[in-house]
């Protein structure tokens, strides 16, 4: 009776392990990048800036990532981890957590956390990528809680370089635009 418990035990630690790891080598995007370029953030005077943001895919599902904004008055770094899985060969689905500190020039730092959830789905016989995602920051200062929308596109101008973009709305409203360069291939067959 022991040998058949640990046998399906083993058979367990299996099924999970490749229910975990497997979907890593059907990849439908690159996670290796470093994309950076011009920020617009919605606040009070309407302040302009620049944001760099990289991610790095330590071991298929998993990446880590962050992310630099600095605009006249206020600055934000997010780094974190994401999990992320294909659904089709064209979609992936991704979650994520972040550590988020932010400066502000007249009143002080504050640091909190991020969640993340969204889509990376390559457009069918297209050059174009959109990335529609949900965000959630806590901050302990409670002032810049709360929930975001946010899509992204990209859209590929070489095999290693993308035009960037995104419009994020709700407690942060921003709107970016820029490049991406990708270390390694398309996965997507983009």
């Amino acid at each position: 009776m022991n040998y058949k418990a640990n046998r399906a035990r083993a058979a367990l630690k299996l099924g999970v392990a490749v229910l975990l790891l497997a979907p890593g080598l059907a990849l439908a995007h690159n996670y290796n990048y470093l994309e950076g370029g011009y920020l617009h953030r919605d606040q009070a005077g309407d302040e302009d800036g620049f944001r760099v943001a990289g991610s790095f895919d330590i071991l298929s599902p998993i990446a880590v990532f962050a992310e630099y904004g600095d605009v006249d008055n206020f600055s934000q770094l997010s780094i974190g981890g994401l999990w992320h899985t294909p659904l089709t060969r064209d979609l992936d689905l991704n979650l994520g957590a972040s550590l988020e500190q932010f400066d502000h020039d007249h009143g002080g730092d504050d640091t909190g956390f991020g969640l993340r959830a969204g889509l990376r789905w390559a457009v069918p016989n297209t050059r174009l990528e959109l990335n529609p995602e949900l965000r959630y920051v806590d901050i302990d200062n409670d002032k810049a809680d709360g929930v975001s929308l946010r899509l992204g596109a990209l859209y590929a101008l070489t095999p290693a370089l993308d035009l960037e973009g995104g419009v994020q709305g709700g407690e942060d409203d921003r709107f970016d635009v820029g490049l991406r360069y990708n270390f390694g291939p398309r996965l997507s067959g983009r």
